[in-house]
């Protein structure tokens, strides 16, 4: 009895040390194998882990920085964006830039995918900027609200 729950033990554990495996390597040794171009790359594939399906990107300068929480319906040309748990530094930087300065605008676009985290409508926001900023709940959840001109 014993030595069937160790057997079933390791083999558990060999198969979680494969998956993890699988997933730390699998974005860095094909990346640095074969480079693709940054549009491409980001329009396939835009970001993330994947052992699990996310349904919003965020892509800044041709790269997904982040996935988001939840996007509203563009209303007129404003758009709000709820971010996830996993906020990136160049979506931060572009918030606090953009509050302290109005002027502050960037090209971005929100990409919607499927399970597979392929790409299945984006939406390009340019020349977007920040108009409002919300912080609520417990963890903190920042809402996003966003002018674009187009």
């Amino acid at each position: 009895m014993t030595r069937s729950i160790s057997r079933r033990l390791l083999l558990a554990g060999a198969t979680t040390t494969a998956l993890l495996t699988l997933s730390v390597f699998s974005g860095s040794a094909i990346a640095s194998a074969a480079p693709a171009p940054a549009a491409t790359a980001a329009a396939s594939k835009p970001c993330g882990d994947p052992l699990t399906a996310q349904n919003f990107g965020l892509i800044i300068d041709n790269a997904c920085v982040e996935f988001l929480r939840q996007v509203g319906s563009p209303l007129g040309n404003e758009i709000t964006l709820v971010r996830g748990l996993n906020e990136s530094r160049a979506f931060s930087d572009f918030i606090s830039a953009s509050v302290q300065n109005p002027g502050v605008r960037k090209n971005i676009s929100v990409v919607f995918l499927d399970f597979q985290n392929s790409e299945v409508r984006r939406l390009n926001l340019r020349n977007a900027r920040v108009v409002k900023l919300t912080l609520s709940g417990n963890p903190a959840v920042a809402t996003v609200k966003l002018k674009f001109d187009q």
